[in-house]
């Protein structure tokens, strides 16, 4: 029969076999570790963070009014008042530049038309004189019908070389602007046709002022028609 010690040494033994069994059961009844997942995407990476100004530029200030202009002196060193007198003085100037330009085109025009000038005015002062001399003859008369016949007769008389006499003028200058007495001629030869005679029958009828009327206008366009004529035989005013 075994001895007690050796018993117990056996017992012992079992007991820890025992222990080591129900350890290595108890691993293994451990459930098994899940299979590994697919590897996740790869996130993209963060986007680069925008950069910040340490300091905002400063906001514009409040418009605090109109900014008043500033002053500029003037580069001619001239006040207002002398700066405009010098303006018309050179507007003037080249007014009167343009003015002699134009007498100078117009006497070398009118001078290439000399004879016909002539022509024409020599028959306006005729026909003038015709019936300033009528004027004289019958200006006294008491029979004024008479006189009135005698002035209407001189009219119709005179009628056809007037209107002879303005065609001359269409060959002068015929599209105008290139004479300075065309349309003189013109206001003359018109007045000789119809208000001339017609005043003067007026004035043997007791009313004088219309042929006074007629007379200084007459007068005047002459006077102009002999200074330009006489600018354009010598070549200059």
């Amino acid at each position: 029969m075994p001895d007690r010690h050796g018993l117990a040494s056996a017992r012992m033994a079992i007991a820890l076999a025992l222990v080591a069994s129900a350890v290595v059961v108890a691993c293994d009844s451990k459930p098994a570790p899940p299979s590994p997942s697919p590897a996740a995407a790869t996130p993209a990476p963060a986007a680069a963070p925008v950069a910040v100004d340490a300091a905002p530029a400063a906001a514009a200030p409040a418009d605090a009014g109109s900014a008043k202009p500033k002053m500029v002196a003037n580069p001619d060193g001239l006040s207002l008042v002398e700066r405009i007198a010098k303006r018309k003085e050179a507007e003037k100037k080249l007014a009167a530049e343009l003015a002699a330009a134009e007498e100078t085109r117009l006497l070398k025009y009118d001078k290439s038309k000399l004879p016909l000038h002539t022509q024409v005015f020599t028959f306006i002062k005729k026909t003038r004189s015709q019936y300033d001399a009528l004027e004289k003859k019958v200006g006294g008369s008491k029979d004024k019908a008479q006189a009135a016949a005698a002035v209407e007769k001189t009219r119709a008389g005179l009628e056809k070389s007037i209107v002879a006499t303005g065609k001359k003028l269409q060959v002068i200058d015929p599209k105008g602007g290139n004479s300075n007495v065309t349309t003189d001629y013109d206001v003359m030869l018109n007045a000789l046709a119809n208000d001339y005679p017609a005043a003067l029958t007026a004035s043997v009828g007791g009313d004088p002022a219309p042929l006074a009327a007629e007379k200084a206008e007459l007068d005047k366009r002459t006077t102009k028609i002999e200074t330009w004529l006489a600018a354009v035989r010598k070549g200059k005013k």
